[in-house]
């Protein structure tokens, strides 16, 4: 990871160099202060807020405004009080994103207002590609829309400059603190950091029949869980899986279908139909183990039944799973922008881990031993983890189908 990173990283106004302000050096003077106080702002300086795309064709920002690096306080000095930004959500529910716009406020005097379409990722990708055919966009921000993401896969960097703003990681401050793994042209990884696969185990069957907790997927080829059942999903996410079974695997003398079909004989494999319902399953005690899960649908889990979290050191972190990314044609492109820089600045990530379910801080290079959090999610936070950029995913994921189609078998 990058250097660690003193807390209290949000840009201020005033005098002082660009670190200075990040850090909070100095005192802010906020919008609100200054017309508190009877001083003019003109209404130049406040335009973009109020609807309008900031973007051409290509995703770039034209409308005038601070310049590139933007921060975070001048992005707050460019939208109005009260203005509403939309966010497209195939991650989180409504209540996450509401949690995160009053963390933002609270913590940089801002005053927006969420309105949040929560649904799957399939669902949100439709909705923006059919808005867009009838050049009636809706979204400002964008949180994991996997059948674009899937285009983009498919198609190249040309299908995310068409719907999402561009230069992402040119354009804002974040880009010289953040890992290169963690930005994009066209959106940034903003929540969901550390690691982003676990094992889900039965603490209680584990501890009856005297077995261990296995401490890497090769362990699981140990005779004492053999003819054990585990779970896995019947809609698996093929990435997910296919990191599972191509980095262990080149640990084997096993190519990767070999390995998977090897666990699958090794165990008696069930099927659930979602990742909640399977997590769910082994708290109680109904099946001992599955095979993965997602660090964020077991923290729910976790202080209701006797489930162990059991992050199997290395794990992945995918980092294109917290992807934010700005509409090309957001109808509040500034308010857009203050939300995606004021969730990567120090404070609000740090909040994040306490105040905004479902979610957790992105950003594991600042130092959070001082932040409360369950032990849980602090392990989930400071585990060892191998990042995946977003183009190694595709491989996992093409690993990932042909583990499904091939060697996993219901």
């Amino acid at each position: 990871m990058s250097a660690d990173e003193p807390d209290g990283g949000q840009a201020v106004t005033g005098e002082g160099t660009t670190d200075q302000r990040r850090r909070g050096v100095g005192s802010r003077v906020s919008r609100r202060a200054l017309l508190a106080t009877g001083a003019t702002v003109s209404a130049a300086s406040l335009v973009g807020c109020l609807g309008g795309s900031s973007a051409g064709s290509a995703g770039t920002a034209t409308s005038s405004g601070p310049e590139p690096p933007w921060t975070t306080e001048e992005l707050i000095d460019h939208v109005d009080d009260g203005t509403t930004v939309t966010i497209y959500a195939g991650s989180g529910e409504q209540p996450t994103w509401n949690s995160l716009v009053e963390v933002i406020n609270d913590e940089f005097d801002a005053g927006l207002e969420a309105d949040v379409v929560s649904a799957g990722g399939s669902q949100i990708s439709q909705r923006i590609i059919q808005e867009r055919q009838a050049d009636e966009d809706q979204a400002d921000l964008v949180a994991s829309a996997t059948d674009i993401r899937n285009q983009i896969y498919e198609e190249g960097e040309s299908v995310a400059e068409r719907y999402y703003e561009w230069d992402v990681d040119g354009n804002f401050w974040f880009s010289e603190d953040l890992e290169e793994y963690m930005t994009l042209p066209w959106g940034a990884s903003a929540f969901n950091g550390g690691a982003s696969s676990v094992m889900p185990i039965n603490a209680d069957i584990f501890e009856e029949r005297g077995l261990d907790v296995p401490t890497s997927y090769n362990d699981l080829f140990d005779d004492q869980y053999e003819g054990m059942e585990m779970i896995i999903p019947t809609g698996p996410v093929t990435s997910q899986i296919g990191w599972i079974v191509g980095y262990h695997a080149e640990q084997t003398d096993m190519d990767d279908m070999e390995w998977m079909r090897a666990i699958v004989d090794h165990f008696d494999v069930t099927g659930y139909n979602s990742h909640s319902d399977g997590g769910r399953a082994v708290g109680q005690g109904k099946v001992p183990i599955m095979f993965y899960n997602f660090p964020w649908t077991i923290a729910e889990l976790v202080e209701e039944f006797p489930l162990v979290g059991n992050f199997v050191e290395p794990v992945k972190w995918n980092t294109f799973e917290g992807l934010f990314s700005i509409n090309s044609e957001a109808p509040h492109p500034w308010a857009a922008r203050l939300v995606l820089s004021a969730m990567l600045e120090a404070p609000v990530q740090r909040r994040m881990i306490d105040e905004v379910p479902n979610v957790t801080a992105a950003r594991t290079d600042l130092d959070l031993s001082d932040v409360e959090m369950s032990d849980y999610a602090r392990e989930r936070l400071t585990t060892e983890t191998t990042p995946v950029g977003f183009w190694e995913g595709q491989e996992y994921t093409e690993i990932g189908q042909r583990a499904v189609e091939e060697a996993i078998d219901f």
